[in-house]
């Protein structure tokens, strides 16, 4: 069975992008629609679009637990479906139906299994099975042809009945897709045709979190790249929403503030405030964010950073920290060349040195000026070395540093590469 991954998380404790009006306003939706919403509708497909990492899991999670919580909603079925779970499989058919079919117990899901195999044999009954139907009966003789359509058709029309009688009583039957962008082409593409073609009857509401653009690639290589992919995917969808792209600010200042106690200084230089414009300036998603200022945070508290006699230049200091973090996680390989020993030098600058630092990986402001200064040999120079770690770094974190690459390297040294 499909599990909530994050069955705890709540609205109240648990929104930091405040997405909880967004999530009323669509639930809303879903208890008129059918009713006083397009009351001739009876089916609802809904296509929550955001790019990957930017917290679409956590969204339903919350989203099922402020219905299961709602008095309002009390009469309503969840299911979630994470189809990159079931990647694997080569019928898409089989582990949807499974998660159906797990929401309760009783002669209706029974009903609905039978439905299920039945349609699922009928399904399997293709050109080639009845060619060879046709060759067992008399020449001229379609009857065998055409009954395995019938056989098709009747399947379907029970299956749809079998499901509908799932829905409760004055309720819905929500399910939640999660995870399609990130399949196989042919297993996405057969999710939506299925559900499409199978299960669009009154009362069940599919809602899809995904990376709509994403998707759109994978419809291409199915059905070629001069595919009017966005056009495809719009027969699926009643309703499409972009879900709110988070607060970066918020979301740090509420991750670093929470975490550490003893945060003398960084409140007072704002260091969140300029963690989130590193992230913004590279571009950062959710998670990588979370990751990355986890990594600060142990980084922080480890080496019990702040203290007063640094605080003037703590700001600088801890900026250059977490931007050669940020480097080392997200772009290994620019890390790598900086770090090299042969020196670097930024992208249309006459300095002699061996990799060349493209200029958007240098960062903004002070720290864009640090590297230009430290290009060429002076990174791993180490009689001026001890001058430039006084400059712009923490000398006690790493004290036996003898320039500043070396201290980078030990400094950093507990953080693994990621990149993409």
């Amino acid at each position: 069975m499909g599990k909530w991954i994050y069955s705890q998380v709540t609205f109240e404790r648990d929104d930091v992008f405040n997405r909880k009006p967004f999530v009323e306003s669509i639930t809303k939706l879903i208890s008129e629609w059918g009713e006083e919403i397009f009351s001739d509708s009876d089916a609802l497909a809904i296509s929550i679009d955001s790019p990957w990492g930017t917290g679409k899991t956590s969204l339903i999670c919350m989203w099922a637990n402020y219905i299961k919580e709602s008095v309002k909603y009390r009469n309503y079925k969840l299911v979630y479906y994470n189809a990159w779970q079931n990647n694997y499989f080569e019928d898409a058919f089989r582990p949807l139906v499974y998660e159906l079919q797990g929401i309760d117990e009783g002669p209706r899901i029974e009903a609905f299994r039978r439905a299920s195999i039945e349609l699922a044999q009928a399904l399997d009954i293709n050109e080639s099975n009845l060619l060879k139907l046709v060759a067992a009966h008399a020449p001229g003789d379609g009857h065998a042809y055409f009954e395995g359509f019938k056989k098709i058709n009747q399947a379907c029309e029970d299956f749809a009945k079998s499901l509908e009688k799932l829905v409760p009583h004055n309720g819905k039957l929500l399910v939640f897709v999660d995870e399609l962008d990130r399949c196989r082409p042919n297993f996405a593409v057969s999710t939506l045709e299925l559900i499409r073609h199978y299960m669009q009857v009154p009362g069940v509401v599919f809602v899809f979190a995904m990376d709509i653009a994403q998707l759109t690639h994978l419809v291409k290589t199915v059905y070629g790249f001069d595919t009017d992919a966005w056009g495809y995917l719009r027969r699926f969808f009643n309703v499409s929403f972009k879900m709110p792209l988070p607060d970066t600010g918020k979301y740090v200042d509420s991750m670093l503030y929470k975490s550490i106690n003893n945060n003398d200084g960084l409140k007072e230089v704002h260091f969140s405030q300029h963690m989130a414009k590193m992230y913004e300036y590279f571009d950062l998603n959710i998670r990588d964010i979370e990751k990355l200022t986890t990594n600060f945070i142990i980084f922080y508290s480890m080496n019990k950073v702040g203290r007063d006699p640094l605080k003037p230049r703590l700001l600088l200091r801890l900026t250059i920290y977490l931007y050669f973090m940020i480097i080392k996680y997200r772009y290994p390989e620019v890390y790598n060349g900086i770090m090299c020993r042969e020196g670097y030098r930024i992208e249309g600058d006459l300095v002699e040195g061996g990799y060349v630092l493209a200029r958007k990986y240098c960062g903004h402001g002070e720290v864009k000026d640090m590297l230009r200064t430290l290009q060429g040999c002076k990174f791993w120079d180490e009689e001026t070395g001890h001058d430039y770690i006084a400059e712009y770094l923490l000398p006690e974190i790493a004290p036996d540093a003898k320039c500043v690459g070396e201290h980078i390297r030990d400094a950093l040294a507990l953080f693994a590469e990621v990149g993409w």
